[in-house]
Order: structure tokens, then sequence, then C-alpha cells
């Protein structure tokens, strides 16, 4: 049996308003090794922890993020309200530097950063890359730049050592031969744009690329459809649930150990 590296989706976001500090943070004390979240670019060049172009979902608010500054960004909730109702009132949407301060508290942690595609077309990818890979020269662990932007992919790989990550639109030859141009180190794909899994929880023959990229499949918080996954060549599954699948992955961890010792 395989074990998954689990990836905490916009961190621990089952159970806290996703990209925030707590929910981040959850993830992180909850165990998670490989923490997702999303930025996006705002009027003065700065960054938020936000994967929609406008406060409808987080604030209730009907208001782009573009007229946000710095300055003006800490006057608005990210309780998402119609999630969670009150039981988050107060939080508010980090900068990307509070972020980074907080897994600069995470040696250990790798950070995956999504930056989103609103942003991009918003104010152009080489000005909104510039001014990103700047700010995270302030994080001292290694993370991960990942985008559905084939350009903002591109722009990473030709001005900086990070590793990077394709976030596939579609699942078909011309995503694959981007992918082949990238060479991305991850692969990020919905899992339900794949095939579907036999009744013996297999892909069907050939159904991954091949490419020194591992995958990394998002949308999914069953354990048993995960570990489904794993044995099937999927290295990283991507989770709103990581409290959940972590401790599902230290029991598997423990029987397998467990098994290897009794058969020794």
């Amino acid at each position: 049996m395989q074990i998954p590296k689990l990836i905490a989706h916009r961190g621990y976001s089952a159970r806290y308003p996703e990209n925030t500090l707590a929910s981040l943070e959850a993830a992180l004390e909850a165990g998670a090794t490989y923490v997702e979240f999303d930025v996006q670019m705002i009027a003065d060049d700065d960054f938020i922890l936000m994967h929609d172009a406008d406060l409808q979902r987080s604030s209730g608010i009907k208001k782009s993020i573009f007229s946000l500054t710095s300055s003006t960004v800490r006057h608005f909730q990210a309780d998402y309200y119609s999630v969670f109702q009150t039981q988050f009132s107060g939080i508010k949407i980090p900068l990307l530097a509070h972020a980074i301060s907080l897994f600069n508290q995470f040696p250990e942690a790798v950070a995956i950063i999504e930056i989103k595609e609103e942003c991009l077309a918003e104010f152009g990818v080489e000005h909104v890359m510039k001014h990103l890979l700047k700010q995270l020269s302030e994080l001292k662990q290694a993370c991960y730049i990942i985008s559905f932007s084939y350009q903002a992919i591109d722009y990473v790989q030709q001005h900086s050592d990070y590793k990077t990550g394709y976030v596939l639109h579609k699942f078909n030859e011309e995503y694959y031969a981007q992918a082949e141009k990238l060479a991305p180190d991850l692969l990020v794909c919905n899992y339900r744009k794949l095939p579907e899994l036999s009744s013996t929880g297999e892909l069907p023959a050939h159904t991954l690329w091949p490419g020194k990229w591992h995958w990394a499949l998002y949308l999914i918080d069953n354990a048993e459809l995960a570990l489904s996954y794993a044995n099937n060549g999927i290295e990283f599954i991507e989770t709103d649930h990581i409290g959940t699948l972590l401790q599902h992955q230290h029991l598997n961890s423990q029987v397998i150990k467990h098994n290897a010792l009794t058969t020794t």
C-alpha cells in the first residue's frame, strides 16, 4: 500500500475560513508538511491570500479586490459567513507577508503558493511575478509556486530556482504538450478530470502522462479514495480535510510498519 503525501488545500479549509492565517496555522499544527494557499496582487503591488477576485464570498461585500491596498485590506473580514456563520467573526484577510512570517515559524513546512490568473490578467504576468518573487525572498524555507497560467510558471522558471507546479485546466493532449514544454516539478489536477477508477480501484493503463514531474490531485477528502490514487502512482493528494486524512495516514503507516515486523 502506498501512502500519499498530503497537501492542505487553502489550509485546514474544512474547519476554518480558507486562505486565512487561522486556516494555515491549524493545518500546520495538525502536522501538515505541505500547505497550499492562493495569492492575488492588489492595487499597491502587495499580495493578499484570496481565491476570488472579489470580496463576496469572503466578506459578504460586492467589491473588487483590485482596489484594495495593504493599508485598507485590514478593514475587511474573511469570516466566510455563508459557511461558518459567526464562528470566525473578526478574522481578517491576510497579506502574503503575514503568511510568510507564519511559515518561517515552521521550518519543516513547505508552502505551495498558487498565483491566481485574475490578478495576472489585471496587472500583467511580468509585473505580478517580479513582485511576487521579490516578496518570497523573505521565505526562509523551500516552496512551490503553482498556477493555471503557463506564462506565470515559465516566468518563475526563467527568473528563479523555485520549484513549480502547473495546474491543469483540462486533461487532454493540448495540456500534455504544454506540460512537456514546462517540465514542472508538479502537475496538479482536479481528480474528476481524470478517467474514473475501475471497480478494482485502478486507473486505465497509460492514463498518467510520463515525465519527471510528480502528480498532485485535488478535491479529495475521502481517505480510501486518496489511498486508491496513491496506489496508482499519484504522489500528492490535496484535501480540505487535512487533519482527518493525516490521522488516517498515521494509522495506515502504523499498520504497514506492524505488518512488516510480523512478516520478518
